[in-house]
């Protein structure tokens, strides 16, 4: 289908939206090499609660992406469902408009999901919904009005404070047996701990809302090949974390604020980390990312609602459990130095900026085996992605 390249355009003034002038605006955006199945149920859903008129749909296709996707997209649209699915030759045509290289976007990987954020940045949405191809939702939520709480004003709300600093969100849902699961990317250093979590009601202002999922849970291959659990429900209760309080966050069923889309850059994987592959962790490095900025400038992030299915693709989670091992070693260092890190800006461009600086002078003081030259020359070329990043989102921003 032909594909409008959006006119970057200015920022618009103020953060949240005033439900009586008008209403929010999202972009759903995820990459597939599938069938894109999963737009049906998004559909139907956003036509039961009547958003289809808010919502557009941004489906990235890749160079394994079969030409059914394009047909679907297609007939949804005369369905009522605005979808835009972008060649390859119409995304390197955008990315560089922006002046963001293609070459920072490989393919055949889900690093190319940041074409759909830039492009959700570059439409004006007031917020982004991102997900994977097998996270569908149900017809019994609202996902678009769970997700607008990233554009809402600062109200009470029920806050999570754990005692080892990370929440562990697995713990709002039932599995079908007992047995202590922790989502992707959670620490290892702090499972297996009382967090002996605290609640309270506080003001907050939620700029990131991390959906939970029911079936297969994010978890990682460690975790599937040892547990294999399975999901039967969510428990009920969405919390937001405490300034103090951490969890993972990924790009399954996320939304984030429009404001801080420019920190919400998908980390490049497919590097050896001493000896070692590194992948499936890009989301993980960038929601942590974005949480930092998120918490210094004062926002918070919220868990729970939307619940999505997952109904995972097929995996080899014997592969998954050696290409995530490097990423799961990295994080042990890098999250009590994340946690501490007081950030400059005050804006997310200026507080990312600042994260990819600091970033790149920590590199060099860690010790240990896993901080090898090629270790520390990685984390150099991610501080340059980054703020390679931040000049396609300043130019679309017009700032």
């Amino acid at each position: 289908m032909v594909f409008d390249v959006p006119v970057p355009g200015p920022v618009r003034p103020g953060w949240y939206i005033n439900k009586e002038l008008r209403q929010p605006t999202a972009t759903l955006t995820f990459t597939t090499i599938y069938q894109a199945e999963v737009l049906e149920a998004y559909h139907q859903n956003l036509k039961k609660f009547g958003h289809l008129d808010q919502v557009e749909v941004v489906v990235i296709p890749d160079r394994k992406t079969p030409p059914t996707v394009f047909e679907r997209a297609r007939s949804l649209c005369g369905r009522g469902l605005k979808v835009h699915c972008p060649t390859l030759e119409e995304q390197g045509v955008f990315l560089r408009s922006v002046g963001f290289p293609p070459e920072l976007v490989p393919f055949n990987s889900d690093n190319r999901r940041n074409v759909g954020y830039l492009l959700a940045l570059a439409s004006g949405s007031d917020f982004l919904i991102s997900i994977d191809d097998d996270n569908y939702c149900t017809d019994e939520e609202d996902i678009f009005a769970q997700h607008a709480v990233v554009c809402a004003e600062a109200a009470e709300r029920t806050v999570t404070a754990s005692a080892t600093g990370f929440f562990n969100i697995c713990s709002l849902l039932e599995f079908d047996k007992p047995a202590p699961v922790y989502a992707r990317g959670f620490p290892y250093f702090a499972r297996h701990k009382d967090e002996n979590p605290r609640l309270t009601r506080e003001s907050a202002a939620v700029h990131m809302n991390a959906g939970l999922w029911t079936l297969d849970p994010d978890i990682d291959g460690i975790t599937w090949l040892v547990a294999m659990p399975h999901v039967k429900s969510f428990k009920g209760s969405s919390v937001v974390l405490a300034r103090d309080t951490w969890s993972p966050v990924n790009t399954q069923n996320t939304a984030i604020a429009r404001d801080a889309i420019p920190a919400y850059y998908f980390i490049k994987m497919g590097y050896p980390i001493a000896g070692m592959p590194i992948d499936r962790y890009g989301d993980i490095f960038s929601g942590y990312f974005a949480q930092a900025c998120v918490k210094h400038l004062g926002g918070a992030v919220r868990v729970g609602t939307p619940v999505a299915e997952h109904r995972r693709n097929s995996h080899n989670y014997l592969k998954d459990a050696a290409n995530e091992l490097a990423c799961i070693l990295l994080l042990e260092e890098l999250l009590p130095w994340l946690r501490e890190l007081r950030l400059s800006g005050a804006t997310f461009i200026d507080a990312y900026a600042s994260l990819s600086n600091e970033i790149q002078a920590a590199v060099e003081r860690f010790q240990g085996d896993l901080w090898t030259d090629a270790t520390r020359g990685y984390f150099h070329q991610v501080a340059y992605y980054m703020r390679s990043w931040l000049g396609a989102c300043r130019q679309i921003l017009g700032s």
